[in-house]
């Protein structure tokens, strides 16, 4: 699986040595299989990692127990790590957007804040062949015909 990623990563183009790539990890399994994937390719790839964790703060303690998970994680890696916390009123206001759609422009506000603040190059995200399933769905619910 790795010489496949790696050949992938190589034949679109999508990291160059030198760069600085967080890994966007929630804690669960996609991420943290993204991550772990990545560290043992970060060598040939040239690049330098660290780990981005955006704590949504809307499931209490469990939201804080996967922070603590990615934190401890990435110490164990010896990665850097950046978390921040996101105001759950914040996400749930955003009108117009479901709460999935609200949480997801929040974590790209953070990431590309990361991207602003130099702290990366780029940010790597885990997209299982299912989600693209789930938005296809989403969408049909929604009223939208073929062409939507």
């Amino acid at each position: 699986m790795q010489e496949a990623v790696l050949e992938t990563i190589r034949e679109h183009d999508m990291i160059h040595a030198g760069e600085a790539i967080a890994v966007a990890c929630s804690g669960g399994a996609d991420s943290t299989a993204l991550l772990l994937l990545l560290r043992e390719l970060s060598e040939p790839l040239g690049c330098v990692l660290s780990v981005a964790h955006l704590n949504h703060a809307l499931r209490g303690g469990e939201s804080d127990a996967d922070e603590e998970f990615v934190r401890q994680l990435a110490q164990r890696l010896g990665l850097a790590c950046f978390v921040e916390r996101a105001d759950p009123g914040r996400i749930v206001r955003q009108p117009g957007r479901n709460l999935e759609a609200a949480a997801r422009a929040v974590r790209m506000e953070f990431f590309a804040a990361l991207i602003k603040a130099r702290k990366a190059d780029g940010v790597a995200l885990a997209h299982t062949a299912d989600d693209q399933a789930e938005t296809v769905l989403q969408r049909l619910l929604r009223g939208a015909g073929l062409r939507g």
